[in-house]
């Protein structure tokens, strides 16, 4: 299936607060400042992001009682990645969790 752009949230704390900043464990900043990204142009990788969700097919992963996690792989400029997703139940909204190497 595909998400539609109105669907689609991205908080910007996901991307301030977690993707771009280093972590000991599990760390994504170092892979993502290889591609160019920054806490100066989070708004790029937000907005890469949301693109790569709506022009690549989502595969449902799993449910549980806080509503469906899926799955979507694209491209970071020229990179592969996966992307997960929680449509949490009642909202109609795809809700940005993580994105990880291919």
């Amino acid at each position: 299936m595909k998400i539609a752009v109105e669907q689609v949230e991205i908080p910007k704390e996901k991307i301030t607060g977690y993707l771009l900043v280093h972590k000991e464990k599990n760390d994504k900043s170092a892979f993502l400042s290889k591609l160019g990204y920054s806490i100066e142009n989070w708004e790029e990788l937000a907005n890469d992001i949301s693109n790569l969700v709506i022009e690549n097919e989502a595969f449902l992963q799993s449910s549980s009682t806080f509503g469906d996690m899926y799955e979507v792989h694209g491209n970071l400029k020229g990179y592969g990645i996966v992307t997960i997703w929680l449509l949490a139940v009642g909202t109609g909204k795809f809700r940005f969790i993580t994105l990880y190497p291919n």
